[in-house]
């Protein structure tokens, strides 16, 4: 009996370092991390911190009713030790990406050259278009990239900004996509003309510089994963979610000197979401990339982090960064403010 006791205690060793980091196992086709299950819970990566922590509690007090009735109780002990360990791991990661929320840069403290960006899901057209508005002029923001809009919340909110004396060009994607399905870019005159090219990826809008003086800018939104028990009953639709994010997540490593920012409905614990080098999250250099995005409804230190802003760290410095809310809609926006390196 105590063998098989060991034996559960390495089983259980085991099990819990594999959430840590599901990413690395498995190939690239069928990841721990994308399988359904594990894909959602791995994206609530402060749960599991909660979780273990509880875990390492109720079972430290369950080995201590144990110690006292019969003395010993060396297995209990080993897994509080292995519960307390994962809770420690999982916060570190968080930790080391970053759990402030940031502040909003002023728009007077913009250096000649810096590039503010806001990429915030707009939930249908239902943010708050006077509170995004007046973001957007607080922190001189000169890209929008608006997940779930489409063409006519795109004018709206230019007209909006037009109004305020920001003229902005909107690009609603060559395919037309209404929200939810749709995305856009909003660019400030101050940064030149663009224009759109064609992408073959589904949700994606890509634009450049009409005279080649600026970055490229791709705005993507993926479709998200579906829950648990949609994923059993329609599995096509979790391996969509699997291709989809594949798709977009390697689109800022193929853009030289581009910014790719939306919603990815994935977090950097996807295996997706590891393809993007030598791209980085620019949330996690400005040291709010452990703040969740979605949904608005929990504290923003118990959600998931799904929306991203990616650059290579070798074209762009992040000067500032902040994690913002915009009512009327259930997720929290991404503010980054990026100096081009020459």
């Amino acid at each position: 009996m105590r063998i098989l006791g060991w034996i559960a205690v390495a089983l259980l060793t085991v099990a819990v370092a594999a959430t840590l980091d599901p990413a690395r196992l498995g190939a690239a086709g069928m990841n721990l991390s994308t399988v359904n299950g594990a894909t959602q819970f791995i994206a609530l990566r402060p749960w599991l911190v909660l979780g273990f922590a509880v875990a390492a509690v109720l079972t430290g007090l369950l080995a201590a009713g144990v110690h006292r009735w019969r003395g010993g109780a060396p297995r209990l002990i080993s897994a509080v030790v292995i519960f307390a360990l994962a809770a420690v791991g999982h916060g570190a990661v968080l930790a080391s990406r970053g759990l402030s929320a940031g502040e909003v840069p002023a728009a007077a403290t913009e250096a000649a050259g810096e590039i503010t960006i806001l990429n915030l899901n707009v939930r249908g057209g239902a943010a708050n278009t006077t509170d995004l508005v007046a973001l957007v002029r607080e922190a001189g923001v000169d890209v929008l990239v608006l997940p779930e809009s489409g063409a006519d919340v795109l004018e709206e909110i230019a007209a909006a900004l037009a109004a305020e004396g920001d003229r902005f060009e909107v690009f609603a994607g060559t395919r037309d996509l209404s929200q939810p399905d749709g995305t856009g870019i909003l660019v400030s005159e101050r940064m030149g003309e663009y224009e759109e090219v064609a992408s073959a990826e589904r949700s994606v809008v890509r634009i450049v510089p009409v005279n080649g003086d600026g970055p490229p800018i791709t705005a993507v939104h993926p479709r998200s994963p579906p829950g648990i028990r949609s994923a059993f009953a329609r599995p096509q639709s979790l391996q969509t979610w699997r291709d989809e994010v594949a798709d977009v997540a390697p689109l800022c490593a193929q853009t030289p000197g581009g910014i790719v920012a939306g919603d990815f409905n994935a977090t950097l614990d996807h295996a997706s979401m590891r393809t993007i080098a030598p791209c980085v999250d620019a949330s996690v250099l400005a040291g709010i990339g452990g703040v969740a995005t979605y949904p608005v409804r929990m504290p923003a230190l118990l959600g998931t982090t799904i929306d991203h802003v990616l650059i290579d760290p070798a074209d762009f410095e992040v000067t500032a960064g902040a994690v913002v809310e915009v009512p009327g809609t259930d997720h929290r926006g991404v503010l980054i403010r990026l100096l081009p390196l020459d």
